[in-house]
């Protein structure tokens, strides 16, 4: 049953789009009657008059509003100082339309882990995953920690690809992870090398259930999603009704504006008025430069775009779930980022957030660049 069920999510869905949502089963996300955060208005007719970006190594120049409708753009949204600066939906999208997050999902549940270390619940993410679970530790995975997952080095084997037997596909459209994730088998040392990779995120999913007691979705509705001012309820997708398992890599659903209140959170390290929701400490140390990062070079060529050329690049690395951008040598600024172009872009030197979901990632290479382009021209 679990064979024809995964089966036939390949045959149908094929290639991940932002509304497989409709898909997949879902648990729900509600912001109950917790007050919302609301934004003042202050737009800025100035913001994107005329940008650059490169497609396939070519520069291009034109106006942001073009580039976004032609780039498949559902929502496009600067905050900065509290303020919204530009908010436009685009190809068939308004404020109230549901969007998808991809892995921006990963770094949100990087926030349910400091929550967690801060509870006590976790006693250190230097810990082998086999403590929380044990059955884990068999296969010579006994020397993974938390950590190799959250920064991509946990040396387990990883297909990337859309065809069944991937492990793209089996995360993607399985029916019951958790068995998945227990079948994950190591192909290199851990910490050796970084890989991007969603056995991780399975894992660290169990883990954060196994020591709460509470399903991720329930975590992150009461400890983030009632915290930050949301003004809507949210889902988080699940792998089956059976299993009832989050699809951790990808599957938080929810307003553009309400991913913004999230990017929020962290500008303001982790608080939201007088309640701290997310740990600084742990904020601090999920987004700053890595003192060691495992080798980028050797996945350089396995995806579109190519997420490990950033890792293995001067100003580009990878901590904690959180993609960092070293603007200069004291700056840096940090973003989530999903598949299709997806991202949550938080730069503290502006002390702005800027968020644009899409139904494909577009004639641009490297959409982080663009958005630094709009925060370098925030006052």
């Amino acid at each position: 049953m679990h064979t024809l069920q995964y089966l036939s999510r390949c045959l149908f869905y094929n290639v991940p789009a932002i509304d497989d949502y409709r898909h997949f089963p879902a648990a729900p996300v509600c912001r109950h009657n917790s007050p919302v955060l609301h934004f003042a208005a202050a737009h800025d007719n100035s913001i994107g008059q005329q940008v650059q970006w490169t497609y396939r190594g070519q520069p291009q120049y034109g106006a942001l509003q073009p580039l976004l409708q032609h780039t498949g753009t559902t929502a496009c949204i600067v905050m900065q100082h509290q303020k919204i600066l530009l908010e436009t939906y685009l190809n068939g999208y308004d404020r109230h339309s549901i969007n998808t997050s991809f892995s921006i999902a990963k770094s949100m549940t990087s926030a349910l882990i400091g929550i967690a270390l801060e509870a006590g619940h976790i006693h250190s993410i230097h810990d082998p995953v086999a403590r929380y679970i044990p059955a884990f530790g068999s296969h010579g995975r006994d020397t993974v920690t938390i950590a190799h997952l959250l920064q991509m080095c946990s040396g387990l084997r990883y297909r990337e690809g859309v065809m069944p037997w991937s492990d793209d596909a089996l995360i993607y459209y399985g029916t019951h992870l958790k068995e998945q994730a227990l079948k994950s088998r190591l192909a290199e040392p851990p910490g050796s090398t970084y890989h991007y990779n969603n056995y991780n995120l399975l894992l660290l999913g169990m883990i954060l259930e196994t020591t709460t007691g509470q399903s991720v979705a329930r975590l992150f509705q009461d400890q983030i999603w009632q915290r930050i001012g949301a003004e809507a309820d949210a889902s988080w997708s699940m792998d089956s009704r059976q299993s009832g398992y989050c699809k951790m890599e990808s599957g938080i659903n929810a307003l553009a504006m309400d991913f913004v209140r999230f990017g929020n959170l962290y500008l303001q390290q982790g608080q939201v008025g007088q309640q701290q929701v997310v740990p600084p400490a742990w904020i601090a140390a999920s987004v700053s430069p890595p003192a060691f990062q495992a080798d980028s070079r050797k996945y350089l060529s396995r995806l579109s775009p190519p997420l490990c050329k950033w890792t293995s690049s001067a100003k580009g690395y990878y901590k904690y779930l959180w993609w960092g951008y070293q603007t200069d040598t004291r700056n840096f600024d940090y973003f989530a980022l999903g598949a299709k172009g997806q991202l949550l872009y938080i730069s503290p030197r502006k002390q702005a957030v800027i968020v644009r979901f899409g139904k494909q990632w577009g004639k641009i290479d490297w959409w982080p660049d663009l958005l630094k382009q709009i925060a370098d021209s925030l006052d």
